[in-house]
């Protein structure tokens, strides 16, 4: 009984010098990023890709990271995902076609919210979130360098 004790005591000890909560990503190095993007944010983007595209199911790092998953920078936005329209008006002329409507329609619906959720921070607003999570955090506009 006096180990058990022990132990529950060593226990106890251990899980109270943890921080409180979990680590914001903005606050995480390297490593515990890539352990983030690849243990909870990879599956959970992988099983949303597959639900709209089955095509999905070979998903990993390099789909959304382009060459920067090989690098090892993951820099991000990727130059080796489809460009997005540069204005409004050219993204409406861009959602005539059905297929980029549908992406569209996956992306703002799914992938925009549940990212800026699981990186903890808002979704792009003008007025209230300008810095939020938004398409261009991913994806390039067509002109940029």
């Amino acid at each position: 009984m006096k180990h058990i004790s022990i132990a529950a005591c060593l226990f106890v000890a251990a899980c109270e010098s943890e921080p409180d909560g979990p680590i914001a990503y903005e606050d995480m190095d390297f490593a515990q990023r890539h352990a983030f993007m690849s243990e909870v944010v990879l599956p959970q983007m992988k099983e949303a890709f597959v639900r709209f595209d089955a095509g999905f199911e070979a998903m990993s790092c390099a789909t959304c990271h382009g060459d920067g998953a090989s690098d090892g920078t993951y820099a991000m936005p990727s130059p080796q995902i489809p460009r997005i329209p540069a204005t409004e008006e050219a993204f409406f002329e861009y959602l005539e076609d059905p297929e980029h409507a549908r992406w569209a329609q996956f992306m703002s619906e799914e992938v925009w919210p549940d990212m800026a959720e699981l990186l903890g921070v808002p979704v792009y607003d003008p007025k209230t979130a300008p810095d939020g999570f938004s398409c261009s955090n991913c994806h390039m506009v067509e002109g940029q360098q």
